[in-house]
């Protein structure tokens, strides 16, 4: 019998706060995709579940002390 070992999920601190709410209509948003970025920093593509609009934000790494 084989033994999976489950890696402990990794947390972190987002120093740019990612929209949680359509700028337009305020209703919920989902991630369409998550894009790799320079330095670490990522962007983030959110679709509004109500209008359908498409918003792009961008999360910066955390920054380390």
């Amino acid at each position: 019998m084989r033994t999976v070992s489950m890696a402990k999920p990794v947390t972190w601190q987002m120093t740019s706060p990612v929209r949680s709410r359509c700028p337009e209509c305020d209703a919920r948003l989902t991630i369409l995709r998550v894009i790799a970025g320079r330095a670490g920093a990522e962007y983030w593509a959110l679709q509004c579940t109500s209008c359908h609009g498409v918003h792009l934000d961008i999360v910066e790494p955390p920054t380390r002390h």
